[in-house]
């Protein structure tokens, strides 16, 4: 019997390219059509919203001022932004490689929580005189593997039983929040403090801030990730692999290509980035376990990865536009009283907008 043949980078690109893959002229113009396509069905949700706003007897003007003068003309606001944009963004990075092996998972949420009990451990349990950069590295490491290892098992049903990996992620996301607040609640309780918090982490285990800010390591850190993961995704074999999995996983297997082996790696390394938002959060922002660590980062995230087109560098500005959304909501609350729930409306009415205009382009496509 004949082994099975592997798939070389270059079989893996002429594979990619055959499912669907275009010239780099060609996929410049269909990048800016993508772009063109997003900017309008953003702006017609805009106006949607606006209408609703206004339909509740509220100023949509105002409330746009309000939110661009929260995020944009302070300091503060505009630092908040980009602390609740940095684990959308590595959350959405791991998000967009997925997708683009139409492999649909969810489970950031819960691999976002159990990254962050990971590093809280680490950080209760060494001494408080553990170097800072021995105790950062360990405690990130934990974090990484705890969540890379929670996405191994939808990844692993995923691939080998073909389970539904948004049915399976979506039930561990549960489970993954369920474990942290356990933990808090039981083994990490500060017995001193009435709330549901671990005790103030060491400040060994305290990312570095920038000045007298509070923008810490862990936003650079994802910032540096980006282009790390555009390369995966775009510049080697493992990105044309995931490409070609995702045009026609029966064609790559046929090919040669490791089919359950890419979708494993896919499911670890999202888990891994989720996991490490989860530490960036505790070890930059909260310096310390809470019930409610996540403002529904993993579930946001997928808006993210929708709104940028699964493309790694779009993120950035995707994480920021719906990070601005939450931030400047709460400025519109305390200043028009305009609940700041509304945003998960407009948030809504975008992702409908947007997918609404991905169906007309398909239906007009020759």
């Amino acid at each position: 019997m004949m082994p099975e043949p592997r798939a070389t980078r270059s079989g893996a690109a002429a594979l990619a390219a055959g499912l669907g893959a275009t010239p780099r002229a060609d996929a410049f113009l269909r990048g800016a059509r993508e772009t063109a396509r997003v900017a309008l069905a953003v702006g017609a949700g805009v106006l949607v919203a606006a209408g609703f706003v206004l339909a509740l007897g509220y100023d949509p003007l105002a409330a746009l001022r309000v939110m661009f003068e929260t995020v944009f003309r302070s300091w503060s606001g505009f630092v908040d932004t980009v602390l609740q944009a940095t684990p959308l963004l590595l959350i959405a990075l791991g998000y967009a490689l997925c997708y683009r092996a139409r492999v649909w998972t969810v489970g950031g949420e819960g691999q976002f929580h159990l990254g962050a009990a990971a590093a809280g451990l680490v950080a209760l349990g060494l001494p408080t005189a553990t170097p800072a950069p021995v105790g950062l590295t360990l405690a990130l490491a934990a974090a990484i593997a705890a969540a890379a290892a929670w996405a191994l098992v939808p990844g692993w049903l995923r691939a080998h039983r073909g389970v539904n990996e948004v049915v399976s992620t979506l039930m561990l996301n549960f489970v993954g929040i369920f474990v942290m607040s356990w933990l808090i609640r039981t083994v990490l309780r500060d017995p001193e403090i009435p709330l549901l918090q671990t005790a103030a982490f060491p400040e060994a285990f305290h990312f570095p801030v920038v000045g007298q800010s509070r923008l810490h390591l862990g936003v650079a850190l994802a910032l540096a990730l980006v282009p790390a993961v555009a390369y995966l995704a775009n510049g080697c074999a493992f990105g044309a692999r995931a490409q070609a999995i995702g045009a026609n996983p029966r064609a790559s297997r046929a090919a040669g290509v490791d089919v359950p082996g890419t979708i494993i790696a896919l499911f670890l390394l999202s888990g891994a980035l989720a996991g490490l938002a989860g530490a960036a959060q505790v070890l930059g922002v909260t310096h310390r376990l809470l019930v409610g660590l996540s403002h529904d980062f993993g579930y946001t995230a997928v808006l993210v990865a929708l709104l940028a087109r699964n493309h790694p560098v779009a993120v950035i500005p995707a994480a920021f536009f719906f990070s601005a959304l939450v931030v400047g909501a709460e400025g519109v609350q305390v200043e028009l009283r305009i609940p700041s729930d509304f945003v998960r409306v407009f948030m809504g009415i975008l992702v409908l907008f947007v997918l609404a205009a991905d169906a007309l382009a398909r239906r007009r496509a020759p």
